[in-house]
């Protein structure tokens, strides 16, 4: 397999031959790196990357032949988490600017000054398109409707009444989960979905047309409703441009600080929930109403939010305010991160994209923190990382790494970086991946609601802590299942992003038109290398947690 033929390549040029560079009269032909296994496959990612970048945003695409021609897309099926994936290609962009930069200052070849000027390309789009999204809604208003509709014909539908809007105001800061230019079709948002028959069920698909009178004077399909996986990914990308890219720009520095500034005291206004200005109840999933708790219960969404704001705060008013919000967070929030990060733990299989929002908020927050603060929130997310510092996954490694400094970590990443390559090589073209085959031999599988947990103490004995439905046989169907331990990154299904599923899981098959952006390359490689060439971490471990590690 490739990744077995070019690990110790990699970790030499990751590790090693580049930063060499980084010295005075050292010098490495523009090929060497070109040439790289690893790096090769980068530039290749960032040239895919043409197809998979929207009005700005990171998407999912569709081309119109499984040979996946470029210029040849002609749908993007999802833009539900583009958010979420574009502000993580955001900050990696920024490291990659970063890197460029360093390089440049000790040898000004044409290899780096491409990679810089292409980051920062990279970048400004997307900041157009943020900006966008969080400032939009300040010409979003509706009507108040006395007296309210009420849902008699589906009255488990999305929408149970409607009181047309009002109450709430549009306003900057109220974060969309996305907005395109009306009138491109299916390479852009679809419209407001619309029930004929039942208005009442208008605008399921939580999509407004939105004039923005006050920016460009254009029309935008906004998704709104956004969720905490939007805020976790718009917050680490504009939080890394902003120190990365934003202390060579004042410009860019200044508008990302008014959009996070916007963006958090919208939150805190509201006491930490989402209201929006249109008048739909629900009974049932909070983004069909008109608001939302949002943040009002997790913790580290919190303090993600606050401490952002107070990084980026410069004028003393603006210092004074947040960092007195910061000091409520901080109090009243960071006792009760441990136990955020131990309840979704105890599910490790389950809604695993959780924890690519924990390791998103928790490089954040460490990274930006020092002294008893950092302390206070290093014990928090060392209750996650004991469950999924094991897991294969160079994304979460590489941040980690960058947080600890722990060589391992380092390793770790560059390992299953490599394996990635085979693994975006075994998924291509549509081919089916079923790992459920091979259960009861090779692979051990369990059900899929099972959780183990190990303790430190017995780490030789794992206890089975929920040993799934008592009433269902134990290899009932394939989809039932998933494997014992994670699977080799280079055998896994195909997905988005491999920090949204869990490593246990078996099977998957994507049609060979379809392509994901490569974005879990991409990042890590980056943050790899900034780690290592520009801003090495001090030795730094999180503290050990004592309690259980959860499989």
């Amino acid at each position: 397999m490739m990744h077995r033929r070019w690990t110790a390549l990699a970790v030499a040029l990751l590790l090693s031959a580049a930063a060499t560079t980084a010295r005075a009269g050292d010098r490495l032909e523009d090929t060497a790196l070109a040439d790289d296994v690893a790096t090769a496959a980068m530039l290749q990612l960032e040239t895919l990357m043409d197809d998979s970048m929207h009005v700005g945003h990171a998407v999912p695409v569709v081309f119109d032949s499984p040979e996946q021609l470029p210029g040849h897309v002609v749908r993007t099926p999802y833009w539900g988490d583009t958010e979420l994936w574009t502000g993580v290609y955001l900050a990696g962009q920024a490291m990659r600017y970063a890197v460029a930069q360093q390089h440049l200052r000790h040898d000004n070849r044409v290899f780096w000054r491409d990679q810089r000027e292409q980051a920062l390309g990279r970048i400004q789009i997307v900041l157009e398109a943020f900006h966008r999204d969080i400032n939009i809604a300040e010409d979003w208003d509706q009507e108040l409707k006395v007296p309210p509709g009420v849902n008699t014909q589906d009255p488990t539908g999305p929408h149970a009444a409607d009181f047309g809007g009002g109450v709430v105001h549009g306003e900057r800061g109220m974060l969309t989960r996305g907005c395109t230019p009306v009138g491109l079709g299916p390479l852009g948002i679809n419209p407001p979905s619309t029930d004929p028959a039942n208005p009442m069920n208008d605008h399921a698909n939580h999509v407004y047309e939105i004039t923005w009178t006050s920016g460009d004077g254009n029309s935008y399909n906004c998704e709104t409703s956004p969720s905490r996986d939007t805020y976790a990914g718009v917050t680490f990308g504009l939080l890394t441009a902003f120190d990365l890219v934003g202390a060579d720009d004042p410009a860019m520095a200044g508008q990302i600080r008014d959009d996070l500034l916007s963006m958090a005291g919208f939150l805190v206004k509201y006491g930490w929930s989402y209201p929006r200005p249109n008048g739909y109840v629900s009974t049932g999933s909070d983004e069909n109403g008109f608001i939302s708790p949002l943040m009002a219960h997790v913790p580290s969404a919190r303090l993600n939010i606050a401490n952002a704001a107070r990084h980026v705060a410069s004028t003393p008013d603006d210092k004074a305010t947040w960092d007195a919000v910061w000091a409520e967070e901080l109090a009243t929030q960071a006792p009760l991160l441990g136990a955020e990060k131990e309840i979704n733990s105890a599910q490790p299989s389950e809604g695993y994209f959780k924890f690519n929002l924990d390791h998103l908020t928790g490089f954040n927050l460490l990274r930006t923190t020092t002294g008893a603060e950092r302390e206070v929130l290093a014990r928090g997310f060392a209750v996650m990382d004991k469950t999924t510092r094991n897991d294969g996954n160079a994304h979460f490694e590489a941040l980690t790494y960058g947080l600890t400094g722990e060589p391992a970590r380092r390793d770790a990443a560059v390992e299953h970086l490599l394996q990635w390559l085979d693994y975006r090589s075994n998924t291509a073209a549509g081919v089916a991946v079923r790992n459920s085959a091979r259960c009861g031999g090779e692979l051990s599988c369990v059900r899929k609601d099972r959780a183990d947990i190990t303790l430190d103490a017995a780490p030789d004995a794992p206890i089975t802590w929920y040993p799934g439905a008592p009433d269902a046989p134990p290899l009932s169907s394939p989809a039932d299942l998933r494997a014992e331990r994670p699977i080799p990154v280079a055998l896994r299904p195909p997905g988005d992003f491999l920090w949204q599923e869990p490593p246990t899981k078996l099977d998957g098959q994507q049609p060979p038109e379809w392509r994901e952006p490569g974005i879990d390359y991409l990042t890590p490689y980056w943050v790899i290398r900034y780690f290592t060439e520009v801003a090495p971490p001090a030795l730094a471990p999180l503290p050990e947690w004592v309690g259980p590690e959860h499989t």
